[in-house]
């Protein structure tokens, strides 16, 4: 017969064990998730730049109605790209 302080050890580690592998694969999860939004940003930040630039070129006046404008444009833009890439996706 076993000893039950034997199963009460092989149950613990035998949780230990899943939470340990549960808790890898969700720091690797998150790890992918993290690096690939990292990237995004990255892409994001330069295409603002390169955007800022050709409309500053286009429209060398910067006034406040200018600026208004062009936040309501860019969010209509982004709204629609947005909208038809999730359509795209499946969501």
């Amino acid at each position: 017969m076993e000893n039950p302080k034997d199963w009460k050890f092989h149950r613990r580690n035998m949780i230990l064990n899943h939470e340990l592998k549960s808790f890898t694969k969700t720091f690797r999860q998150n790890s992918v998730t993290l690096i690939i939004s990292s990237l995004g940003l990255v892409a994001a930040l330069t295409w603002n730049d390169a955007i800022k630039l050709w409309i500053d070129t286009v429209f060398p006046e910067k006034t406040l109605a200018y600026r208004f404008y062009v936040a309501l444009v860019v969010t209509i833009i982004s709204v629609t790209l947005t909208y038809f890439i999730s359509k795209f996706k499946g969501e």
